[in-house]
């Protein structure tokens, strides 16, 4: 797993997902008075956050962009109020969700996103994910790739504590274009909150699902130890479970991660992710190796297994084999590593 470079960066992911027909535009709940037809964002700007279930909380979060000049392309909600099997409305929003007598995710697209890109929602037979496969004729913001996807997850603990509700290979696909993974993932583990105490039971649940980020390359976009969750009752303390994670793809793309927004009455915080084309004359982040954790760091690179090498070994199948190897160990050295983005007038030295 890897920081984003532009505080702690990240990229897009693909998915093996089971079809079904999505459930969009519902006209059954009150409408609240939203954006019209305002201009598309320049940049793509996607939000993440748990409404429990209030329609109060919804009201305010989307009443949070009236007042802007731009909307958000795409809302990531996670436990969104719901009646008789119905979400709100917010005008100038399709809404798109898992068909469920009470869906745990669910996803706005702004419309005039959806009058430039092609929007498929896909379900993986699991009701607490949503993914949308975005795609073009042209390549989108400005890289090779004609599509990508946003993946919305809602992972909560079972009665087996080894393991929660979305499987690691369910949230975390291998794929070649870009993917964005976001949600309540109730997953707490010191490689996102290194300050806290964690118990052995909240360790071994996690552990899963960070070993399968490193594996697979993906980038944390949360700065660490950045509070998503302030409990607003009882003795619950802080944590990092709304969190964000990008395949290598996707990472260039990466421009912020931002939890600035207003309190919308929910105990967690809204964040914002956005992304847009790399600058040419970006300079690349630069790693301090002297701050890395590497006590953190010690167990992962111990169970780091390198891939199979090719059966038929070219030259060619053999660089690319290296290739792999080196690049999953640096990502897993990454991880725990702050980086810097240099700025335009840095000494090349």
């Amino acid at each position: 797993m890897v920081l984003s470079p532009w505080r702690n960066q990240a990229l897009p992911l693909a998915l093996v997902l089971v079809g079904f027909d999505p459930v969009m535009n519902n006209q059954h709940m009150p409408r609240s008075r939203g954006p019209g037809s305002a201009p598309a964002p320049a940049l793509l700007s996607i939000i993440q956050h748990n409404c429990l279930g209030s329609w109060n909380v919804f009201l305010s979060l989307f009443e949070l962009f009236k007042e802007g000049t731009t909307y958000p392309s795409i809302i990531l909600l996670q436990d969104p109020p719901v009646n008789k099997a119905h979400l709100p409305c917010f005008n100038g929003f399709t809404s798109v969700f898992p068909p469920l007598r009470k869906p745990r995710v669910a996803a706005y697209v702004y419309m005039s996103f959806l009058s430039n890109y092609t929007v498929l929602p896909r379900f993986k037979g699991v009701d607490e994910v949503l993914a949308l496969d975005i795609s073009s004729d042209e390549p989108l913001f400005g890289t090779v790739f004609q599509s990508f996807r946003v993946l919305n997850g809602y992972s909560s603990n079972t009665t087996d504590h080894r393991i929660h509700s979305v499987l690691p290979d369910v949230l975390f696909p291998d794929l070649e274009f870009p993917l964005l993974v976001v949600g309540d993932l109730n997953m707490h583990n010191p490689l996102s909150d290194p300050l806290r105490h964690f118990s052995q039971r909240e360790i071994s649940s996690s552990s899963p699902y960070f070993t399968k980020v490193s594996e697979s390359g993906f980038a944390l976009i949360n700065p660490r130890g950045e509070y998503t969750r302030l409990p607003l009752v009882g003795k619950a303390r802080p944590s990092v479970i709304d969190l964000a994670f990008a395949n290598p793809p996707l990472l260039p793309l990466i421009k912020s991660w931002e939890a600035s927004l207003p309190s919308t009455g929910s105990d967690h915080i809204p964040i914002s992710i956005t992304y847009a084309a790399p600058s040419p004359n970006e300079k690349p982040p630069r790693p301090h190796w002297a701050d890395t954790d590497w006590e953190t760091l010690d167990p992962i690179i111990k169970a780091f297994k390198v891939p199979a090498p090719p059966s038929c070994r070219t030259l060619t199948q053999l660089d690319e084999w290296m290739s792999e190897s080196l690049n999953r160990l640096v990502a897993i050295l990454m991880e725990p590593t702050p980086v810097s983005r240099p700025s335009h007038d840095s000494k090349p030295w």
